[in-house]
């Protein structure tokens, strides 16, 4: 849709023409100054009484804003001053330098601010895109891999240190995100835009600006450069550069923090040598205006505006996910013009229908929500600093005299000799002269300088720890408490950057959704410099970046460097305890512990780890192929196990059978043995009673039996036991006289020690032998 164009209309009569002897009647038409329009005339709608209304309104807001954020400016103007050793006013400098005094600067606040500066380059944060649905993943990925593409090519990382940069000195920093002619480079870009040149709406408080209803960018341009962007509109540029002068100097719709650049070029000689450089100052205005649209309701694109040219939206209404509705909205517009002209209006290119400046913030004052940096705060204290140090300089080097009248015949050559390091002075006898008098008063300077010094460290947080120099902290837990207290004084200001990171992230994407609809492919490297090389768009599902939307993601960076280093610290002494006691727990925390740490090519240590040790990545969502191989193998070696298991299990029981059936044999022999032996038993009974009848019926064979039987060696069970009595006995009486014979040989022995003692009892006698030996 198409609010205002170059197109001629036919309309009615309309107060179209201004009257041109006044220029401030061209800026602010009303009924006395416009002429009507014939209605057969042909007319650029710009210069419509509709547009010329919009100009004036415009202009007003911008003019408006102007006004109310100029003395704020002013002091952002003399921040970056200060942080840029311009500390001195030009009245100052001339005041010091007629009293013989030099302008010292002694910039403490440089130090500060390069710290938080340098603290955000080491900590830059990464992303990823977030899919919706879990089958989206896919597209979700290149999504993300076409933003690290473009970030690398647009340079973004370092547009957003620049301005960072200015979110410290002066409060508030601008990157603006949007699409080009594809000649230039990339279509989606992303850069820095200077402070100086941005005016928003002041009543605005969310930090994305998201409640306001405009913006103002205002540039200087050449005048041929604005005839080949606008060629319809020559005319009005021509004036506009009649206007500003040969070189901008236009006061009423600027300030000196917008055009103190321009003031520079003007300088010098070349208007003299009639080499004017025709100029005018360019002001793009986005704002915000309720209009009735078609949006869609439901579906991935809900409350978008519907583009029937987007084959996403189309898609959407074909398949019954979504439906049209009319509402109105706040539809967000641009409009560049000059001061007194518009010379295009329009609705946004962009469906996020935001503005595409995002601002970073570093404080935000509460009566009026005007930005204000760190600076600001240490200004009054780096005043103290500068003028002590001048002082005591000044006192230190010059020489201050009191006398009396007549101490001295010649007052000048007095003042000649007095400066002179080894002047000679020579005064009259009875009269007081007293040289260098208050010098006393540079020691009190130069502590009360070093106060100074030390309350700007206590304002901004940024502590000599942090700074790395030496302090009377000597322990490292006690260094680390201070760097971390001055991590968390700075720690909004880096909320804030991530905050903006997030915002323009998204804008970002809601770009490359909305432009990257063609084929395209590119590469992307990695933290070693391998290229992969990606294709978006190409007919595959998993490669379409535009059919479904997704969310920007910051991931966890956190400009806490110091306190994640404790954390890891602490992580690695609870892994030292664990360790000895149960390793199998200390190798499972390994990867976390890792990657935590701030280590090149960490996600590889974390990655090698895991491979080893068999732990996923707790943030995957769908396993990667490794883990699929690593898992089916586990898999097989666990069928493997089994199968050994039953197997074992299998040989076992056979053998428990095997063993089960040759104890019931061995049982069953058993028994039969037995049995046997129970027969011959009772065959033995019946023969021994067969044999005692025998005997009994012939008695006088009996002893004629025995003596046989003990001549063929047959002992009866009463003669082996007197045996083993007698032999038992015999034992005993044995080993009785070895001890007693052993028993005697000890006291001899004895006895002969004692006698030898008692006869010589000088003379070193040998060691008894050994008992038993």
């Amino acid at each position: 849709m198409t609010v205002f164009d170059d197109a001629p209309q036919d309309n009615s009569i309309a107060f179209g023409k201004v009257r041109r002897e006044n220029p401030e009647e061209r800026l602010y038409p009303d009924s006395t100054n416009m002429l009507p329009v014939k209605p057969n005339r042909s007319t650029s709608d710009l210069d419509s009484a509709r547009s010329i209304a919009l100009h004036r309104k415009l202009v007003g807001y911008y003019q408006r804003e102007l006004e109310r954020q100029a003395v704020n400016r002013a002091e952002m103007v003399e921040d970056e001053d200060f942080y840029d050793n311009e500390q001195w006013t030009q009245a100052d400098k001339a005041t010091l330098r007629e009293r013989g005094q030099e302008p010292l600067v002694y910039n403490v606040i440089s130090t500060t601010v390069n710290w938080v500066l340098g603290t955000e380059k080491r900590s830059r944060t990464d992303f990823k895109v977030l899919p919706r649905r879990k089958a989206e993943g896919k597209p979700a990925e290149r999504k993300t891999q076409i933003l690290k593409y473009l970030s690398d090519v647009n340079r973004t990382p370092f547009h957003r240190s620049r301005a960072f940069e200015d979110t410290v000195k002066v409060g508030v920093g601008w990157l603006e995100d949007g699409v080009q002619d594809e000649d230039d480079g990339e279509p989606i870009y992303s850069r820095y835009e200077s402070w100086r040149n941005m005016l928003w709406d002041s009543a605005a408080t969310e930090y994305d600006l998201s409640d306001g209803r405009y913006m103002f960018r205002s540039k200087w341009l050449d005048y041929d450069v604005g005839a080949a962007l606008f060629p319809k509109r020559r005319t009005h540029l021509r004036e506009a550069c009649r206007e500003a002068g040969a070189f901008g100097t236009d006061w009423l719709y600027g300030d000196e923090a917008m055009d103190s650049l321009e003031d520079a070029i003007a300088e010098g000689t070349l208007e003299n040598l009639a080499m004017n450089r025709d100029r005018f100052r360019a002001i793009e205005c986005w704002f915000r205006l309720p209009v009735q649209v078609q949006s869609l309701r439901g579906g991935d694109f809900r409350g978008e505006v519907f583009d029937a040219s987007y084959e996403p939206h189309q898609r959407q209404l074909d398949e019954g996910l979504a439906t049209l509705i009319n509402r109105t909205m706040m539809r967000m517009h641009v409009a560049i013009m000059t001061e007194n002209a518009l010379l295009y209006v329009g609705p946004s290119p962009y469906r996020h229908n935001r503005f595409p400046f995002t601002p970073i913030w570093c404080y935000r004052r509460g009566r009026d929500n005007m930005p204000y940096g760190m600076v600001r705060g240490m200004k009054d204290i780096q005043r103290d600093i500068n003028k002590r140090a001048t002082k005591a300089l000044h006192i230190l080097s010059s020489n201050k005299v009191v006398m009396d009248e007549g101490a001295v015949p010649d007052l000048d050559e007095f003042a000649e000799e007095v400066a002179r390091p080894d002047g000679i002075i020579v005064k009259k006898r009875d009269h007081e002269l007293t040289i260098n008098a208050d010098r006393e008063l540079a020691p009190a300077h130069l502590d009360l300088m070093s106060r100074s010094i030390v309350m700007i460290q206590q304002q901004s947080g940024v502590t000599d720890e942090n700074l790395g120099r030496r302090t009377n902290a000597s322990s490292g837990i006690a260094i680390g408490r201070r760097q971390e207290q001055g991590a968390m004084a700075t720690a909004g200001i880096f909320d804030n950057l991530r905050f903006a990171a997030q915002v323009q992230g998204e804008k970002q994407l809601s770009t490359v959704e909305q432009f990257m609809t063609e084929e395209k492919a590119f590469r992307i490297t990695n933290m070693r410099g391998t290229p992969e090389y990606v294709t978006v768009n190409d007919g595959m599902p998993e490669n379409d970046i535009i059919a479904a939307k997704a969310d920007y993601v910051i991931s966890e960076q956190d400009w806490r460097a110091s306190v994640r280093q404790a954390q890891v610290d602490e992580l690695l002494a609870l892994l030292q305890q664990l360790a000895p006691v149960n390793p199998q727990v200390a190798l499972v925390m390994l990867d976390l512990v890792v990657e935590g740490m701030d280590v090149p090519q960490r996600d590889e240590l974390v990655r090698r780890i895991r491979s080893i040790t068999g732990m996923r990545d707790p943030d995957a969502e769908e396993p990667t192929p490794e883990e699929i191989a690593r898992d089916q193998a586990q898999q097989a070696a666990q069928q493997r196990q089994d199968a050994l298991t039953d197997a074992t299990i299998a040989d076992k029981q056979a053998g428990a059978q095997q063993k089960a059936a040759q104890a019931q044999k061995l049982a069953a022999e058993t028994q039969k043995a037995q049995t046997a032996i129970a027969e011959g038993n009772l065959a033995a009974v019946k023969a021994a009673l067969e044999t005692a009848l025998q005997m009994m019926s012939a008695p006088v064979a009996v002893p004629v039996a025995d003596e046989l039987l003990h001549e063929a060696g047959y002992q009866s069970r009463s003669e082996q036991e007197e045996d083993a009595r007698i032999q038992g006995v015999m034992q005993g009486e044995a080993e009785a006289d070895q001890a007693a014979a052993l028993q005697a040989a000890q006291e001899e022995q004895l006895a002969q020690q004692q006698a030898q003692a008692a006869g010589e009892p000088g003379m070193e006698q040998p060691p008894a032998p050994m008992v038993g030996a």
